[in-house]
């Protein structure tokens, strides 16, 4: 079986190979799944070489004895899990949204509510088949003579090259996952909670819900095969509603795994409408996959028909996810919630130790930072200033030694991107890898929407 699934994904490099013979044009890939990248406005597109990756999707082996995973790169989470689930094991890290793919986990930042343990996505990384720019496969690890571009790769969104296939960690894993949700009513007492969390060794997962400075649930998960009164993601259940109180939950691994996938989050409006096609909604329709396509048929119409309008004009996206050192937990999280008009919806803070293995996200090995997410409408501040709400967020986290992913929509300049983000050594592989300059740089991508 593993040859015979090697030997298919040898098929795919070998065409791939040849249609790029002696192209001199920029690079894109075409692919069956959707963008995790978010913006706020529509991208600049250019003239452009499509490349089809669409085929490279597939786990390959699976090696039980020594706890890896071979896959190609635009796997999704969805089909990896279904892969290794029944096997006992998972990637050490698993993003929540069913359609993320594992390559642009890699070259993205993905986290999970057991980074404090395990990191980034890209941590559990062992080595990566690349197709660089120029049209060039190399595979790269941490002890190759292609250790630069390893290392370099998290946080690169495909201006170094692009994924065709990874091998990665894996652990065993349990049938369930008991969640216990504490409420707290102010920020010292529920950072404390969640640092004692963080040393505690029997958790497995650590997250939080942050509606205001008077309301914050602490929320852990400890796996277990024992279960009784076993919840469902499904069904009329809202995952986030569910544990925004105190209390003890049950769920199958596959579901708290993939627990904010059915609601996009919070994105999905809580309606009778809703309410009743949740009722109804086969699973394959209740997935983020399907919001995302919805919500981009939405921004064509508007686009289209100018008195069409599906956004509220008193309300402005704030999807984005900082982290900072944890000594700047506390000063984070009480901007935010002092200064978000947050409508009701959560923010979300997760724990991350940092490993130190990507060389364009700097953060210092051994520590843990705080992470806080948003994923929805915050009410506006002032309507003459687009976005001010990601702008000051953005710009306290900078202040405070902090860093954000780059999945969605940033306004900074290149000075100050570069200082963030290691440009000049950046810069240093971009020329080794990318001499011809046939993808963006990471800055153009990132913050001008290229």
């Amino acid at each position: 079986m593993k040859n015979d699934l090697n030997n298919y994904h040898e098929n795919l490099v070998k065409d791939l190979k040849s249609s790029l013979s002696g192209n001199k044009k920029k690079i894109t890939i075409k692919k069956k799944t959707i963008s995790n990248l978010f913006r706020y406005k529509d991208r600049k597109r250019s003239s452009t070489f499509q490349i089809d990756l669409s085929n490279f999707n597939k786990p390959l082996y699976l090696d039980k004895k020594n706890q890896t995973l071979e896959v190609e790169g635009l796997t999704t989470y969805e089909d990896i899990v279904d892969f290794t689930l029944p096997l006992g094991f998972l990637p050490t890290i698993t993003p929540e949204l069913k359609h993320i793919t594992i390559g642009g986990a890699v070259v993205g930042i993905g986290i999970e509510s057991n980074s404090y343990k395990y990191g980034f996505v890209h941590d559990s990384l062992i080595e990566a088949e690349v197709l660089l720019p120029d049209g060039r496969i190399v595979v790269c690890s941490a002890d190759n003579k292609y250790s630069d571009l390893f290392y370099a790769l998290p946080n690169s969104y495909g201006t170094l090259g692009y994924i065709l296939k990874l091998k990665i960690k894996l652990r065993a894993v349990s049938k369930y996952v008991e969640l216990k949700s504490k409420q707290f009513t102010d920020i010292k007492s529920f950072i404390n909670g969640m640092n004692l969390a963080i040393k505690d060794k029997s958790i497995d997962y650590i997250e939080s819900l942050l509606y205001s400075n008077k309301s914050m649930y602490l929320i852990t998960g400890k796996e277990t095969n024992k279960g009784n009164n076993i919840k469902t993601i499904y069904g009329n259940t809202i995952f986030y509603k569910e544990v925004s109180c105190n209390g003890k939950y049950i769920f199958p691994i596959r579901d708290y795994l993939f627990r904010y996938d059915p609601e996009w989050f919070w994105a999905i409006p809580q309606t009778s409408i809703y309410r009743f096609f949740r009722s109804i909604a086969p699973e394959k329709l209740r997935n983020s996959a399907f919001y995302s396509r919805y919500a981009d048929f939405q921004r064509k119409i508007s686009s289209k028909i100018p008195f069409i309008k599906f956004e509220d004009p008193n309300f402005e996206l704030l999807i984005q996810d900082w982290e900072v050192p944890w000594s700047e937990s506390s000063k984070i999280l009480k901007y935010a919630l002092d200064n978000l008009d947050l409508d009701g919806k959560p923010l979300m803070g997760v724990p991350i130790k940092a490993f130190g293995n990507a060389s364009s996200y700097p953060m210092k090995s051994g520590e843990i930072y705080f992470n806080l997410g948003s994923y929805s409408y915050v009410k506006k501040k002032t309507i003459k200033t687009e976005f001010v709400s990601t702008k000051i967020m953005d710009e306290f986290c900078f202040d405070h030694n902090g860093i954000k992913m780059l999945y969605s929509s940033s306004f900074i300049d290149e000075k100050r991107f570069d200082e963030i983000y290691n440009g000049k050594f950046y810069k240093k592989i971009k020329r080794k890898y990318d001499p011809k300059s046939l993808t963006p740089t990471l800055f153009h991508k990132a913050v001008k929407g290229r």
